[in-house]
């Protein structure tokens, strides 16, 4: 999870400067859908207050809803990647640092026996609204100066495209035995993927008790 989390920094800074440069643009979808589209109905982030066993002090989590149906005329194969990303440069991967009792706890919350976590959830998905899945993303909580964050939801569509790196960089990841090896990526894969903003309560102390804010909604190429 380190691993993958750091190699997102390292693409993330990159394409940053690369996407700043004079004459250089982001890659954006297209607007009609020429590939396959998953649909995702969605609830606005919410947070949790939980006592883990062996833990000192309760600890603050977030988790995001979703359903998933596919409509696309066959059966997909649907593997959710979905990161939050706040305006402090925070990057935190779903179910990173999260105890298995933390899901245990959203499902008897939200009353819905056939919940999925973002592990059980991946696999074939098909076709129909009888077929949708439910799922939850959980996030543990993020840097107490931010105050704005994007969800971002991979695995959701079959467009895809490539761009080349500024410059060539060295990443540390697992090979097929795993064990690590350090490779040299000179361009990037992106996916489009859904890009959800909220805006956060200006004080850590006050977000267990407010709601966020959705304040704009796109689709990029990530």
């Amino acid at each position: 999870m380190k691993i993958r989390i750091a190699l997102l920094v390292m693409i993330t800074v990159a394409l940053g400067v690369m996407f700043s440069t004079p004459g250089i643009t982001a890659p954006t979808p297209s607007v009609a859908t020429a590939n396959w589209q998953i649909n995702i109905d969605y609830q606005s982030p919410e947070p949790l207050l939980l006592k883990i066993p062996g833990e000192a002090k309760p600890q603050l989590f977030w988790y995001f809803r979703y359903t998933v149906t596919n409509r696309t005329g066959k059966e997909r194969s649907f593997h959710p990647n979905i990161v939050l990303f706040t305006n402090t440069g925070e990057i935190i991967q779903a179910g990173d640092g999260v105890s298995p009792i933390v899901f245990e706890k959203i499902r008897s919350i939200a009353n819905n026996p056939l919940l999925l976590d973002q592990w059980s959830i991946g696999g074939k998905l098909l076709q129909g609204q009888d077929n949708a899945k439910d799922g939850v993303a959980i996030f543990r909580d993020f840097d107490p100066k931010a105050t704005s964050f994007d969800i971002f939801v991979g695995g959701l569509s079959g467009e895809t495209t490539s761009i080349k790196l500024p410059a060539p960089i060295k990443v540390t990841e697992s090979g097929p035995d795993g064990k690590e090896r350090t490779i040299t990526k000179t361009k990037v894969f992106l996916t489009k993927t859904l890009r959800l903003n909220y805006i956060a309560a200006s004080e850590a102390a006050q977000r267990q008790r407010s709601k966020v804010q959705l304040v704009e909604k796109d689709w990029i190429m990530r």
